[in-house]
């Protein structure tokens, strides 16, 4: 993760960032140009080639699957495309403020709370007690509904200074938290924290003064950074994964006013939060209480209100990853269904509004909805090579020579360029193949995610286990586990019949579309899914007493008990 923290050095930006300064510029002028080119050949081949009247009816079935997913990739590769060159040649670092302002406005910290453990709790309403700014006021808001975190909660607020915030009927989840304590904040602005999101000293110092100073500014948002994932491998991968989407691309949708609150490390003007309130059953909502993901569903509707947002790409949060593939997959889970979940109202907004964002806005917010219908692109590649091999379905039919020369020079450069592009950030190609392995592994969730969100299921807010540390059963991985041995099935069995009885250029093809699936699967299972080793975790607090004892200063807090 060291290439995150150079980007975010200040001497960094500057050489990396400024105009006319990076002896590599003229390559993000030629290489999307080239990409693009490329991309549409490849497109105009498969047009050609879906239309192909040899196809029988079950061929077509699948043919139509196959193209409808590549479209959905060809998308999002220009989505990722586009936000590098708008990253690259536009996004520039906000004017620091060399001396602190003169008058500091008021400032509510909310730390929102569930059933969290005290240990983790602890540090951040440290770190955020120990923000290097007078007037800020701490709130603890805490929905815990166990006995032993509500305790917890209360000796934390009394020992730190917070305001301990608690609800008689708790609706909505965070959102609902947060919606019930707005309207009695007296201070203009309102930064929110995660529990396990503990913020840097000069957090409030320097941001602060970037949203006082722009009053259509409805929010700041900073980037997550995971830390400690050293020993945790799904931790470890999280974090780069994370650390991918917020370069490029966080970067390019606030060149496009399209980035969104990311649930944590971010500041709000209060005046933006209660413009776009809206009465409910009897009470006003500002956050959406009605998706898991209220933090996207809220940044939508203050854009479409007319405010701005700013991205804010320096670390001064740190915060935990999801330590175990079940930690994993209950955030993908919530992320994939609230994300999606979204996409119908967009599109009626599209329809209704179209004048309420801008183009660049609207195609920003739609690449965010759709993502998380990757599960079901990538399960269409992963069985297509399947059913050719075993069943004889042919979702293409076309020349293997010219699918060749049409897809190898668009798929090597494209994916060159998202390895190239970020391993100038710092960050290691192993890391990156593994992040990717990772998300494609996780289709089966991104997958139900989907069917639940299209279908109006509602899914109860999950917070991401923490300090569980045990090995997923078998049975919890059947999809990929099948998935896998087909692919590796119809591989040997393709090679067999290319060796001694076809030795067809499209049986190779596809042989090694099943073995290239099974190399992106056996990390899951072999790499991920295995028990973790995770120390009890000792807060912030007692770690000062254990050191001060150690020195002779004081007793050790075991002989103080």
């Amino acid at each position: 993760m060291a290439g995150l923290f150079r980007s975010f050095d200040p001497s960094a930006d500057q050489d990396i960032r400024a105009p006319g300064r990076d002896p590599r510029a003229a390559l993000w002028v030629t290489c999307p140009l080239v990409i693009l080119a490329l991309l549409c050949i490849y497109l105009l081949f498969r047009t050609l080639a879906f239309f192909d009247p040899s196809y029988r009816p079950i061929d077509r079935v699948a043919s139509v699957l196959l193209f409808g997913s590549e479209l959905f990739n060809f998308a999002h590769a220009i989505g990722y495309l586009l936000g590098t060159v708008k990253a690259r040649r536009s996004y520039r670092v906000p004017q620091e403020h060399m001396l602190a302002a003169f008058v500091e406005p008021p400032v509510a910290v909310l730390i929102a709370s569930f059933n969290e453990p005290r240990e983790v709790l602890e540090d951040t309403v440290v770190a955020a007690s120990g923000m290097d700014y007078s007037r800020k006021a701490l709130y603890l808001v805490d929905d815990s509904t166990k006995e032993e975190a509500r305790q917890g909660a209360e000796e934390l607020a009394a020992r730190y200074g917070a305001r301990l915030v608690r609800r008689a009927e708790r609706r909505g989840y965070k959102a609902g938290a947060i919606n019930d304590i707005l309207p009695h904040l007296q201070e203009p602005y309102m930064a929110v924290f995660d529990a396990d999101a503990r913020p840097v000293s000069t957090f409030l110092r320097d941001l602060i003064p970037l949203i006082d100073r722009d009053p259509a500014l409805g929010f700041v948002q900073t980037p997550q950074f995971y830390e400690g994932t050293e020993s945790l491998p799904v931790a470890s991968v999280a974090a780069t994964q994370q650390a991918v989407f917020f370069e490029y691309i966080c970067e390019g949708k606030g060149i496009s006013e399209a980035m969104f609150f990311c649930g944590t490390n971010g500041i709000f003007r209060r005046e933006a939060l209660l413009s776009i309130g809206r009465r409910v059953g009897g009470r006003i909502e500002y956050f959406d209480e009605s998706s898991v993901t209220e933090d996207f569903a809220t940044s939508l509707t203050l854009h479409q209100r007319g405010w701005r947002s700013l991205y804010y790409n320096r670390v001064y949060v740190y915060g935990m990853g999801p330590e175990t593939l079940t930690a994993y997959f209950t955030q993908q889970m919530r992320w994939a269904m609230g994300n999606l979940g979204i996409f119908p109202r967009l599109l009626v907004d599209m329809l209704r509004r179209p004048r309420s964002l801008r183009l660049g806005q609207w195609w920003e917010y739609l690449l965010s909805c759709t993502y998380y219908f990757v599960g079901w692109a990538n399960f269409v590649f992963i069985i297509m090579p399947i059913l050719f091999l075993l069943c004889g379905v042919r979702p293409l039919i076309a020349d293997p020579v010219a699918y060749l020369a049409a897809f190898v020079p668009y798929f090597a450069t494209s994916l060159s360029l998202f390895y190239v592009s970020l391993a100038w950030r710092g960050y290691r190609v192993r890391d990156l193949w593994l992040g990717q392995a990772l998300g494609f592994a996780t289709f089966w969730i991104y997958m139900k995610a989907a069917a639940a969100a299209m279908l109006g299921r509602k899914r109860a807010f999950g917070v991401t286990p923490k300090g569980v540390g045990g090995r997923l059963p078998l049975r919890a991985l059947w999809p990929q586990a099948t998935i896998m041995v087909l692919s590796y099935a119809a591989g040997v069995w393709g090679a067999l019949r290319f060796l001694y009885l076809d030795p067809a250029m499209t049986l190779l093809i596809n042989v090694l579309w099943a073995w290239y699936h099974v190399a992106l699967l056996v990390p899951l299972f072999c790499y991920f899914n295995r028990p973790v080793e995770i120390e009890g975790r000792t807060s912030l607090f007692d770690r000062y007493l254990l050191e001060q004892a150690a020195s002779g200063m004081l007793d050790s807090p075991e002989r103080r008990r």
